[in-house]
C-alpha cells in the first residue's frame, strides 16, 4: 500500500525546467531567421536538428499583417524562431548550425546569454558584451564564450 501523501494529485500539471524561479546563470540563446516564412509544422521540423531546446516561433502580430476585410485569419507562417536551453555538445550544435545555414534559415544568431529570473517566473536576459559577426561557412569558428553573440550569415 503506497502512501497518499507521497503520491502527487493526478490533476497537478507538469513542472518544466525553463522556468525556475530565483536562479540566475548563463544559456545557449539562439535565434534563426528563414529565407522565406515557413507554416508552423515546417518550421519546427526544420528546427528538429538542434534537439533538446525550447522552441519559440515568432509571427508577425496580426494588425501588422495589414488583413484584408473580409476578416480572415492570419496565415500560419513563421519568419523566424528562438531557441534556449542548456549548451549539452557544442560538436553536434555546430553541425546542426551548418545544416540549418545550409538550407531554410537566411542567417543565425547564437551565443551563451546571462539571464535572471525572479521568484515570479520572469526572466530578463543580459545584453550581449561583444557582437562576432561571421561568415555562414565559418560555422566551426563559433566558440560559446560567455556573452558574445555570432551572428553567422
Amino acid at each position: 500500500m503506497t502512501d497518499p501523501a507521497s503520491t502527487p494529485p493526478a490533476s497537478t500539471p507538469p513542472t518544466s525546467t525553463r522556468t525556475d524561479k530565483g536562479v540566475r546563470g548563463f544559456e545557449l540563446d539562439i535565434h534563426v531567421a528563414f529565407t522565406q516564412p515557413l507554416p508552423a509544422a515546417q518550421a519546427r521540423a526544420a528546427l528538429l536538428t538542434l534537439d533538446g531546446f525550447t522552441v519559440d516561433l515568432y509571427r508577425p502580430h496580426p494588425a501588422a499583417l495589414h488583413a484584408d476585410q473580409s476578416g480572415g485569419d492570419a496565415p500560419d507562417e513563421v519568419p523566424s524562431a528562438r531557441l534556449t536551453g542548456p549548451l549539452r555538445d557544442p560538436e553536434a550544435l555546430r553541425a546542426g548550425l551548418s545544416a540549418l545555414l545550409g538550407g531554410p534559415a537566411r542567417y543565425v544568431e547564437v551565443g551563451v546569454r546571462g539571464f535572471l529570473r525572479s521568484a515570479a517566473g520572469q526572466t530578463e536576459w543580459m545584453p550581449w558584451k561583444r557582437n562576432a559577426v561571421l561568415p555562414r561557412a565559418d560555422v566551426a569558428r563559433v566558440t560559446f564564450e560567455e556573452g558574445v553573440r555570432f551572428v553567422l550569415e
